[in-house]
Parts: structure tokens; C-alpha cells; sequence
């Protein structure tokens, strides 16, 4: 009987056990499906560009399948890149700040709102001689100190391991300028930027600023009758169609940055700001490789169309050079950085 009573205490307890182990192994199965779906979710975000230059929207592109690719597709880039969300850099530079997208690429204007004692300065024509010297001023402490005030005042964070350099500006008007005195009184569209506003008022021009997306019909119309951009912006706005003369002026060097919303960011994985930040470094290398080159076969390009083109050497730069950068610094020693000026002419050397 005792026997019988034992044998039954050790069935039951087996059960138990079998029951026990059951659920501690569906217990894991499902911890494991959940850490499995949690390592695959996928994080999808708004990279959002002003379609001013093909070549800046290409990179762009490239990025985003890098960023795709790299993370095995757990981060998504949903791409409005080609004016899909406007072409106004003001709304769009608003939007990043309001969070309503998570990366940006845009040029400087957040830099501008956010130190424009600072940014007043870099615009100024003729205060960089070149890619490279453009490029040591982000990598300088004046580029680290100024992306700590973006990120401080507006909660963006700007990428400046890696800049996309665009070609130099050039000008562009319906007749021949060789030097400061034929711009005087000429209506030149600008865009709505301090520094570069006061740079082409100084020369005596009749400054017009007009938004990216209305400056073509502003120039078939003669609301302005001359501008100023990179050979790839001409080329993307057909510009070429409305101006008979191209200028090799080279007066600003500037460049592209890709913001992030810092709210977005902060929240990624280290894992995913690395394939992010490398997939910037990978498109705006391959950026700044096609920016001379197509700025060559652009030249050639806008030759054939029928526009006069004035080379550097034929142009009395320093006329314009000694008009703007004397009285913009004059009038601005109480509000430009003390030696900011100084600081940035140092690092050509």
C-alpha cells in the first residue's frame, strides 16, 4: 500500500516538473522571439534635402542606401530630397528645430541663425581662398565652437566630421562685369543672407533677395538682372537660359552639412550613429571627388548654351576685394568675434 501511495507522489511529481519545464522553455522561446523582433525593428526616418544642386542630392541618395545597407535595414531613410517638402531653406531649416524631420541636409543658414555675429563674417565675399581653407575652418576650434552653440540654442546637432564641399560662386549677370565699378546700381539677387547682403551692397550693387525657387522667373521677368551660385545651382535652375555672362568671380567657398534632430539622435544605439556617421563621411566623399569635375564639364556645358564667359584673370578681383572687406569690417568691429577675421586668414597660411 505505502508502495502504491509512493508511486503516485512520483507520478504527480513528475508532471509537475514536466509542467514547470514547459513553461520555463515557452517562457524562453518568447523572450527570445521578443529580443529577436526587438534587434529587427526597424527605425524609420525623414531625410530631407532643398534640391538645389543634382550632385548634393545624389549624395544624399547614396547615404541613405549606405545607411540602409550598413544596418541591414533595421534604419529606413524615407527620402524627400527633390523639393517634395518646398525648396524655402528657412521652412525647411525651421522644421528640423520643430522636429518634424530627422536629418537635414542644408547649407549654413542654421549656423547663421544661431551665431550670426559669427556667420556675418564667414559669408563675407572673398574671406576664403579656397575648398581647402573652408574646410580647416570646420575642422578648427571655430568649427567645433560653433556647432556646440547650434546644438546648445536650437537642439540640432550638425555632422562637421564631414562637410560636402560645393564649387566656388560665381556671377553671373546680362552683361560683362571686369570689375567693382560695372556692378554698381545692378540689381543682384542674393540670397537672404547678413553677411553676403552686406558683401555685395558694399560694391555698390542693388541687392535683391529672392527665394531659390522664385529666382528664375525673377530673372526671365527683370525683377533682378544678375545673381550669384555655384556652377552646379546654375545648372539645376537652368539659369543659364536667363543670363547671357558667366563671371569666374569665386568670391565664397561653402558647403553642405547633414543636421540631425537632437531628440532623434540621442535616442539611436552607438551601433546606429556609427553606420550613420560613416555613410556621411562615404556619400560626401564621393561628393566632393565629383564637385571640381563637374564643375569642368558645367563650364564647357554652359559655353555651348551660348553664354559669354569672363575667366578669373580678366577680372580686377581685388577691386571688389577692397571695397567689401575694409568697410564690412569697419562698420562690424564692435560685433565681429575680436581677431575672428585674423584667425580665419591664419589658417591659409
Amino acid at each position: 500500500m505505502a508502495v502504491k501511495i509512493y508511486q503516485k507522489r512520483r507520478i504527480k511529481m513528475r508532471k509537475k516538473v514536466l509542467v514547470v519545464t514547459t513553461l520555463a522553455l515557452i517562457g524562453v522561446l518568447l523572450l527570445s522571439v521578443c529580443s529577436y523582433a526587438a534587434s529587427n525593428e526597424v527605425i524609420s526616418f525623414k531625410m530631407v534635402g532643398n534640391n538645389s544642386s543634382l550632385l548634393s542630392t545624389q549624395a544624399a541618395k547614396k547615404i541613405a542606401a549606405i545607411i540602409e545597407e550598413k544596418s541591414n535595414g533595421s534604419l529606413k531613410p524615407i527620402l524627400y530630397l527633390e523639393g517634395q517638402l518646398g525648396d524655402n531653406d528657412e521652412d525647411l531649416c525651421s522644421g528640423i528645430v520643430e522636429g518634424h524631420y530627422e536629418m537635414l541636409l542644408n547649407a549654413e543658414m542654421l549656423f547663421n541663425w544661431a551665431s550670426p555675429e559669427w556667420m556675418e563674417l564667414f559669408n563675407m565675399a572673398f574671406i576664403f581662398d579656397s575648398q581647402e581653407h573652408l574646410q580647416k575652418f570646420w575642422e578648427s576650434d571655430m568649427g567645433v565652437d560653433l556647432a556646440n552653440i547650434l546644438l546648445e540654442k536650437f537642439n540640432v546637432r550638425a555632422y562637421i566630421n564631414a562637410i560636402a564641399l560645393r564649387g566656388p560662386r560665381y556671377l553671373t549677370a546680362n552683361k560683362a562685369v571686369y570689375n567693382v565699378e560695372d556692378i554698381t546700381g545692378l540689381k543682384l539677387r542674393t540670397p537672404n543672407n547678413p553677411g553676403v547682403i552686406a558683401s555685395w551692397r558694399a560694391t555698390g550693387a542693388n541687392v535683391t533677395p529672392v527665394s531659390w525657387g522664385e529666382l528664375f522667373g525673377a530673372l526671365q521677368t527683370g525683377i533682378v538682372a544678375a545673381q550669384e551660385n555655384p556652377l552646379a545651382n546654375i545648372d539645376q535652375a537652368g539659369l543659364y537660359q536667363v543670363q547671357s555672362h558667366l563671371m569666374q568671380t569665386e568670391h565664397q567657398y561653402t558647403n553642405y552639412f547633414m543636421y540631425f534632430n537632437n531628440n532623434w539622435y540621442e535616442g539611436l544605439s552607438d551601433e546606429h550613429k556609427q553606420i550613420i556617421s560613416e555613410a556621411i563621411d562615404e556619400g560626401f566623399a564621393w561628393h566632393n571627388e565629383q564637385v571640381n569635375k563637374t564643375d569642368e564639364e558645367l563650364l564647357a556645358k554652359f559655353k555651348e548654351k551660348g553664354m559669354i564667359f569672363i575667366p578669373k584673370e580678366e577680372i580686377d578681383i581685388e577691386s571688389f576685394r577692397k571695397e567689401i572687406v575694409p568697410q564690412l569690417l569697419k562698420e562690424n568691429e564692435d560685433s565681429y568675434p575680436e581677431g575672428a577675421y585674423e584667425r580665419i586668414q591664419a589658417l591659409n597660411n
